[in-house]
């Protein structure tokens, strides 16, 4: 005989692991659509699943599919999942090789490539299925893309853990939409039925999916449903853990703090991460080393991170909201690109920046960079939280800079020479200075903004007069010296036909 649940010493757990209201969401009305205490395990369950009541509500019918019915049932087949997918309208195959895992590469557009192709080991530690649509060279992406979208789907990559308890399909989009490695739900009989049980009996591998959808940025893993931020390289960052293929690794909350997917580490002074791109040079940089001081705002629910040299981030559920590095003068490229939540960016001697510089945020409204000189290509490329532009240094801005960022009121670029392309859709903006930039840079700039239109012209009639008014002084002195030359010419000669010796004065 089983032992009673005791569901409110289980609420108490829950409410202390994922706060009151989301622990309310989860136990429900007993009368009216159930409690979920009495599942056992559940505080488990939902260890990484965040606090959100909104997000708990989504994942109730989750959790009453996979563990209150039947309804989680797989479809029967004993077809292979290569015959399935055939079947679906796929030409699929089975990864084995290096060569095999990146034969797909050619369907995917410049800055969509899967992470997959840039992992030698990727093959190694998943079962992987590549399946291709019938025609998809010939499917055209669309203008306003969404992850199921026929383009979206026509080539995907089915992943599977080789320890088990894990499974992603992945876009051909990539990260251009939200989400792409939970194609068609992680539910692989959304893209035919007995899909699922066909690839777990076909690897020898089980793993969790659900009829219902998970909210977005949730994935089950082994018996656990978890909430991540970031997924770079198929590793999956939470606000307090890590998975990167095999189990899950839950930080040290005394002394190390999740800021984004680097994990810095107060104790042994490092930054932890398998991420070694720029951002993580960068962070090093910052961090590495010194003695760093924490501090948990309890109103806001905040963890402040802080040396004695000025650098500071401001840290919530994992993720940087407010990043100040004073001591920084290069950062590379892809900085921070996948961040969705900085709010302010403070880094006043920086003076180069790579491409990709905190592309796709839609919070961000504070960014002062007085020094920068030059910025690689999509620099703050979908800043739609961004007003104001200020940057009196700057001289190169890298191709594709500046697009849809369309609530831009000022952008102030005195020293600018040289842009690869302006966005011409900027509605709000109502101050426009660079003075120095080539006038071709700026033919649909300002297309549909009459007022901004007038203030380049004016600019441009500036500049073109200031450069007339140059080459008229230079061709002025180049007059008066050569005229200074021929009077002092014939001065001489007249001396000579006098019988005068030379001029020895000295010539001014």
């Amino acid at each position: 005989m089983n032992a009673k649940i005791d569901t409110e010493q289980i609420f108490k757990q829950l409410k202390k692991q994922n706060g009151e209201k989301f622990a309310q969401v989860i136990r429900g009305d007993r009368d009216h659509d159930g409690s979920l205490l009495d599942i056992p395990n559940i505080v488990h369950i939902l260890e990484f699943a965040g606090h959100d009541e909104t997000e708990a509500r989504r994942l109730r019918p989750v959790l009453q599919e996979l563990y209150l019915t039947k309804e989680h049932s797989r479809y029967w087949t004993n077809k292979s999942p290569l015959e399935l997918l055939d079947e679906a309208g796929y030409d699929a195959f089975v990864v084995e090789n290096e060569q095999q895992k990146n034969s797909i590469k050619k369907y995917y557009r410049p800055g969509e490539e899967l992470c997959t192709f840039h992992d030698p080991f990727r093959h190694e530690d998943f079962f992987i299925i590549h399946a291709v649509k019938r025609g998809a060279d010939k499917i055209k992406p669309s203008k306003w893309p969404q992850r199921e979208d026929e383009y979206g789907t026509s080539v995907i990559s089915i992943q599977i853990a080789k320890t088990g308890g894990f499974i992603s399909i992945k876009n051909r989009y990539n990260h251009t939409v939200n989400n792409p490695d939970a194609t068609f739900d992680n539910n692989p009989d959304n893209i035919i039925p007995g899909l699922s049980e066909s690839l777990s009996r076909y690897f020898g591998v089980d793993f969790s999916t659900s009829m219902n959808p998970l909210p977005d940025n949730f994935q089950i893993i082994h018996d656990q449903i978890v909430r991540y931020n970031y997924e770079v390289d198929n590793i999956y960052f939470g606000a307090d853990y890590y998975f990167s293929g095999s189990a899950i690794t839950k930080l040290a909350s005394n002394h190390q703090v999740m800021m984004d997917y680097l994990i810095l580490d107060t104790q042994t002074r490092t930054i932890i991460s398998d991420i070694k791109d720029d951002t993580y040079k960068v962070f090093q940089e910052a961090f590495e080393g010194k003695s760093i001081e924490r501090t948990i705002n309890k109103a806001d629910k905040t963890t402040i991170i802080s040396t004695q040299d000025g650098n500071r981030a401001v840290i919530k559920d994992g993720k940087i909201i407010e990043l100040t590095l004073p001591g920084i003068e290069e950062i590379g490229d892809n900085f921070l690109r996948r961040n969705t939540t900085l709010k302010s960016v403070n880094v006043p001697n920086v003076k180069e920046i790579g491409q990709n510089f905190v592309s796709w945020n839609e919070v961000l409204s504070y960014f002062n960079a007085p020094r920068l000189q030059k910025a690689g290509k999509d620099f703050l490329t979908s800043n739609t939280g961004l007003r104001e532009l200020n940057l009196p240094e700057i001289i190169r801005i890298g191709q594709y800079s500046l697009q849809a960022n369309y609530n831009l009121e000022l952008i102030n670029l005195p020293k600018a020479i040289d842009i690869g392309h302006l966005p011409g859709d900027q509605p709000n903006l109502k101050y426009f200075y660079a003075p120095e930039l080539e006038e071709y840079r700026l033919e649909h700039f300002a297309e549909h903004n009459l007022e901004i239109a007038l203030m380049i012209a004016k600019q441009q009639l500036k500049k073109k007069t200031k450069e007339m008014g140059q080459k008229a002084i230079k061709d002025t002195d180049k007059m008066f010296e050569e005229a200074s030359q021929r009077l002092e010419q014939k001065y001489e000669e007249m001396r000579l036909r006098q019988g005068l010796p030379p001029d020895d004065r000295e010539q001014e």
